[in-house]
């Protein structure tokens, strides 16, 4: 799923990895211990198993319930007269078990909804070792919380509000639509029917078999069997859509895989990019993997609430819109590779997580980390040009070892008991640092030879589930080492190291490992941990010595022209602590024409993110930082300029209390980095310019635009206003929101008799509320309107938020997290939250995912200890077990910021007034 983030088996994560687009930069959740005792897992009895469930059901769009009947194919592994299996929210009319001659009648019917299971009595037991058909007879309700199955809305042509139905179950939301053993390893094989509006198109993980039309305006569908598949996989989408289609090369059973994309009526021709993408991924991954896609058909369909950012339903995959479609005119090109990327993601599910899949959620990552890594792999072979390793190294990796730096963190492979911890762990852990580890294994390896071990695991487990300790057998068979016994270092354990670096004589060095904490307070129950680390030493001279560390301290030879760089091209997942010296050394390479050493733009970037994650935890100075900062003035590559802005935002907003003359030498040298790389590039943008170059024109005019570059300022606000009297050529959908952000940051009603301010805000607004634009220009509008300083304007941005009629539920989000990133905006969001706190809950607390993410949204940007003491203050006699994981994390986060400004305020005031 992509979450991220979401969105993603959920992409959900994927969703909060594109935030930073927004200009909102998540911090991840405090105080929880780095290894825990495993809890017993909430698991069904196992006197029976389920073969084969036959679901029926009838969806009302005008009533919002829908009536279901299952009947399910048993094994009874034991004696029993009491079945347990789970539910939620839904209400069984009768329930019957026929076995042998016999059908009985439930006489006692029981729900525990905490634990979302019913038992049902029946007057009998049924023998060991038989067969037996369980049929239930139940009503379940279309909600509106984008879980199990529910309703979604949108306006037809006339703006009337009309309603379709669709699904998310994972990780165990299918017991919202039926009775069901909703559990991974409990694999099944489904008959699907859906009874629906004979003018709406069903759709389900499979092809339709048959279409019967019932008279009074309803139609039956049913679909064919599906494969041994897990619960959290079914799908079912009811709706007016439209679709495109195409055809892949590669066969199942003698025929080309038919590939759509289903959209809204007028939306579909905006799923092209998708449609091609898909049919070159199916493509790909049937050869890579070697073994053919099991189904006859990929569908893809967008949906307008959805919760996560897409959902790898096998056959049926749903999207957040924003993630699927993607208009070539009129859509920005930074959405351009989340598309490419999300397809890519949930089509590698389809194989790593549909037809193999985990045994229990500990192990999601073996679903999400492998899907992100191939998912990247894949975009890689249609999109060379765009350089995705090296985006992985500036984007990827950076929030799993921002996460990982905690010691709320976790395990990658972490044991969750019950279902309100799995939705915790749909974050930068199990998505991203697993995908890190995976690629450092893969590099290690060799890219081949791993995804030969990785096809003999899927033939031998295809259909079933498998662990970890499978994935890692058939990798060590085809590496012919164990790749366990490494491997397992980096998956059981929490955290990372930080490798430091001390010289040992003219041509030695001495490198020691110890995990790193951004509060840098290491202390020996910390240490618990030593890792396997491949150091790849770059050399003067273009070599990479491969290098092992496996002990807390090893030597090793360096160049003799002393001149080197630890792990090149960022593959492996660690941070490097170089001395004073060998850092001023690797800048004069930056300065060099050719960058020397550091000619790998993935190096540049690695360096910049080690000594910027290292100015935070205290092992290198924020002034060492800065002096660093300079020797990039004649950089080219976007990459590098996105990992530099990453860092100097986050050291800006981080100083948001210190005194003005320091928070205006922070901005300042944010605008003489970027003022002249904005002036350089201009605001005209080439047909012929490749995307790196666009959205390093967009970066370049956000950062000097709100640092006050005069140039660039003057020039945003002359484009935006006649941009909004009608002059649409005179922005690039590439500029649009980067323009609108600098505009509404900038202007004041203040001394300003024609409230210029908001006038530009009411047309922002006006352009969100527009549903005839692409949706990531409209979300982008949204985000923008957060970018005021106005307090009156932020007050309605957010009451925006609690407004149904205003803002979608999936999109609150971004309102939160873009007033939690701004200095005007915090304090007044986290008043309003402890206000309202109880509205808050109402609205979100039925989504544990959706409430903790806004709880770390709002208190993410603070950096004091007094503002950390009244946080934990005021959630000390709240219920947050089901977001303790973000919450503990994101005040962790706040006391990592705050030590950070302790430390070294005084010296950053005395560097700015030296300058």
């Amino acid at each position: 799923m992509a979450r991220s983030s979401s969105s993603s088996s959920s992409l959900k994560y994927f969703i909060w990895s594109l935030l930073p687009l927004f200009g909102a930069y998540l911090l991840y959740p405090y105080m929880m211990c780095s290894e825990q005792q495993p809890q017993p897992r909430q698991v069904l009895p196992t006197n029976v198993k389920p073969l084969h469930y036959n679901l029926w059901l009838k969806p009302h769009l005008d009533t919002f319930v829908f009536d279901g009947q299952v009947k399910v194919n048993l094994e009874v592994l034991e004696e029993t007269n009491v079945i347990t299996l789970n539910s939620k929210e839904i209400k069984i009319a009768s329930a019957t078990l026929a076995f042998g001659d016999k059908v009985l009648s439930s006489t006692d019917i029981s729900y525990d909804t905490k634990k979302t299971v019913t038992t049902l009595t029946f007057p009998e037991a049924t023998p060991a070792h038989s067969q037996a058909l369980l049929d239930i007879k139940f009503e379940g309700i279309l909600s509106e919380e984008m879980t199990g199955f529910y309703r979604s809305s949108y306006k037809d042509d006339q703006g009337n509000t009309k309603y379709l139905a669709t699904t998310q179950f994972e990780p165990t939301d299918a017991r919202k639509a039926f009775p069901c053993w909703d559990e991974p390893s409990l694999k099944a094989t489904y008959d699907v029917t859906l009874v629906v509006p004979t003018e709406l198109t069903a759709l389900s993980n499979m092809n339709v078999i048959d279409d019967e039309d019932l008279k009074d305006g309803w139609k039956q569908v049913k679909y064919a069997t599906t494969p041994l598949m897990s619960t959290y996989l079914l799908a079912f989408v009811v709706g007016p859509f439209e679709y495109i289609e195409a055809y892949t090369s590669g066969e199942h059973n003698g025929k080309p895989i038919q590939t759509r994309v289903y959209t809204l009526p007028g939306s579909k021709e905006q799923g092209r990019l998708a449609l091609d993408v898909a049919v070159e991924a199916l493509e790909f991954f049937a050869d890579k993997f070697g073994e053919p896609y099991p189904l006859p058909k990929m569908d893809m369909v967008a949906i307008p609430d959805f919760e996560a950012g897409a959902m790898e339903n096998w056959g049926l995959v749903t999207y957040r819109t924003i993630y699927l479609l993607f208009d070539e005119k009129a859509s920005s090109v930074q959405f351009k590779k989340s598309t490419a990327y999300v397809v890519c993601h949930e089509l590698a599910h389809q194989w790593f997580g549909n037809l193999v899949t985990m045994q229990w959620w500990n192990e999601l990552y073996l679903n999400e980390a492998f899907a992100t890594w191939v998912g990247w792999l894949a975009v890689d072979h249609i999109f060379p040009e765009w350089d995705i390793w090296t985006s992985f190294v500036n984007e990827d990796m950076p929030r799993a070892l921002k996460l990982d730096a905690l010691r709320s963190s976790h395990a990658i492979e972490v044991d969750v008991a019950d279902a309100s911890e799995i939705q915790q762990i749909f974050d930068a852990i199990s998505y991203d640092k697993g995908a890190s580890v995976i690629r450092m294994l893969s590099s290690w390896l060799g890219v081949d030879t791993f995804l030969a071990g990785v096809r003999r695991y899927i033939q031998k487990h295809k259909f079933g589930n498998a662990s970890s300790d499978a994935l890692w057998a058939a990798l060590s068979e085809q590496a012919e080492m164990d790749v366990s016994k490494f491997m397992t270092l980096w998956t059981k354990h929490v955290g990372y190291p930080v490798l430091t670096v001390e010289s040992s004589g003219p041509d030695s060095i001495n490198v020691t490992q110890s995990r790193f904490l951004s509060t840098g307070d290491l202390n020996a129950q910390d240490e618990v941990t030593t890792w396997w680390v491949p150091l790849h030493m770059l050399c003067s001279n273009g070599e990479i010595k491969p290098h092992i560390l496996t002990e807390p301290t090893q030597s090793f030879q360096i160049p003799s022209d002393g001149l080197f760089k630890l792990n090149a091209g960022q593959t492996a997942l660690y941070r490097v602590h170089y001395p004073q010296s060998t850092i001023l050394r690797l800048a004069d390479e930056i300065k060099k024409q050719d960058q020397g050493l550091l000619a790998s733009t993935a190096d540049r970037v690695g360096l910049i993110s080690d000594v910027g994650s290292l100015m935070v935890s205290g092992e290198q100075s924020t002034v060492a930082f800065l002096e660093l900062v300079r020797s990039f003035q004649h950089e080219k590559e976007y990459f590098v300029w996105s990992q530099l802005a990453s860092h100097l935002k986050s050291l800006i907003s981080a100083f948001y209390e210190q005194p003005k003359q320091v928070r205006d030498g922070l901005v300042s040298i944010q605008q003489e980095l970027f003022g002249p790389l904005a002036d350089r590039l201009g605001w005209e943008v080439d047909a012929n310019e490749n995307d790196l170059t666009n959205l390093l024109r967009v970066l370049a005019i956000s950062n000097a635009g709100l640092s006050k570059h005069e140039s660039t300022l003057q020039e945003a606000k002359k484009r935006f206003w006649s941009y909004i009297h009608g002059n649409s050529d005179i922005l690039h959908p590439n500029l649009r929101s980067t323009v609108f952000n600098v505009v509404l940051a900038e202007l004041t009603n203040e001394d300003d008799n024609d409230n210029e301010l908001t006038r530009a805000w009411e047309a922002v607004l006006k352009i969100y509320q527009d549903e005839s634009l692409p949706s990531d220009q409209r979300l982008m509008a949204l985000v923008s309107l957060g970018y005021t300083r106005d307090a009156t304007l932020i007050d309605r941005y957010m009451a925006m938020a609690l407004d149904d009629k205003q803002v979608r539920s999936q999109d609150i989000i971004y309102i939160y997290s873009r007033l939690g990133d701004s200095v005007e905006g915090r304090d007044r969001l986290y008043k309003y939250f402890i206000g309202n706190f109880d509205a808050f809950h109402a609205k979100f607390g039925k989504n544990a995912w959706m409430f903790g993410n806004t709880v770390q949204a709002i208190i993410q940007g603070f950096a004091s200890f007094d503002k950390l003491n009244e946080l934990k203050d005021f959630f000390k006699d709240k219920d947050t077990k089901e977001y303790q994981r973000p919450l503990q994390q994101s005040l962790e986060s706040v006391h990592v910021r705050a030590k950070w400004v302790e430390r070294d305020n005084e010296n950053v005031r005395s560097w700015i007034n030296s300058q």
